[in-house]
């Protein structure tokens, strides 16, 4: 479901409506220029005409021209806010054109403007994760893999040269390489920090070590919520903050109850 959003047309009709705008401003400008020289009482929000004028009509005019620009203009944000295919998913659209050519002559460049597309499905924070399986699965591609990824109405689909996998099959696996390495981030560092302190001896060694493999695991977290979710800035920098503190209450801990022994 991808589509072409027409950018370019887009602008050059918000572009047209604030010329049209632009315009109907500034003759209600050189109106009122004119009204304050010779009758200011036209300028006062009491006064009503007994007929319509001049005035009432480029208001009027002023209201209908508005109301298209703000109607385009919110159609355009909307289409600028949705969802952008991915790589893999603008490819297989390009592929599925050229193999099936199911569009005439006329409307075949429409798929070179990939900057102009847009999809309708949602988008993922980890669709480049999605891809780079995808891709390691096309090079591994065998019968085992084709019947773990590929349900049988995918397989119904795929006539061509071109393999398409199930979606929500890949979805599944990333799902779960992103648990397992959530878990190892959180279980790893415990782990080593504990037999550090307890089977190496307490010296500059051992806290340069301890000290590193936080340093090592927090950069990790931060990394991991950098590139597979949409967390902003300052909300990584806080559960960068909250983890590496989790560490070192842990590491305090485990000092209390193994003591540093006496020279």
């Amino acid at each position: 479901m991808i589509y072409r959003r027409f950018g370019y047309a887009q602008s050059r009709l918000l572009l047209q409506k604030q010329a049209e705008l632009q315009e109907i401003e500034k003759a209600l400008e050189e109106l009122d220029q004119s009204d304050q020289q010779q009758q200011p009482l036209k300028l006062m929000r009491a006064y009503v005409p007994k007929t319509p004028g001049e005035r009432s009509q480029l208001m009027e005019a002023l209201e209908r021209k508005f109301l298209e620009y703000t109607t385009i203009f919110n159609a355009a944000k909307g289409l600028t806010s949705t969802s952008r295919p991915s790589n893999s998913e603008y490819k297989s659209f390009r592929n599925f054109l050229l193999n099936e050519a199911p569009l005439c002559s006329a409307d075949m460049p429409m798929m070179e403007c990939k900057e102009d597309m847009v999809t309708l499905r949602r988008g993922r924070e980890h669709a480049w994760l999605d891809d780079a399986i995808e891709r390691l699965l096309r090079l591994c591609n065998c019968s085992v893999v084709n019947n773990i990824f590929r349900s049988k109405e995918t397989r119904q689909k795929t006539n061509g040269p071109e393999v398409y996998y199930t979606r929500s099959r890949i979805e599944a696996l990333v799902s779960g390489i992103i648990t397992v390495t959530i878990l190892a981030l959180l279980i790893l560092p415990v782990y080593i920090l504990y037999h550090v302190t307890q089977d190496m001896a307490h010296g500059p060694h051992t806290a340069a070590f301890t000290m590193s493999t936080c340093l090592v695991f927090t950069l990790a977290i931060a990394i991991e919520l950098s590139f597979f979710t949409s967390a902003k800035r300052h909300e990584i920098l806080g559960a960068a903050a909250a983890y590496c503190a989790v560490l070192v209450v842990f590491l305090g801990n485990v000092q209390i109850i193994y003591p540093k022994p006496n020279p």
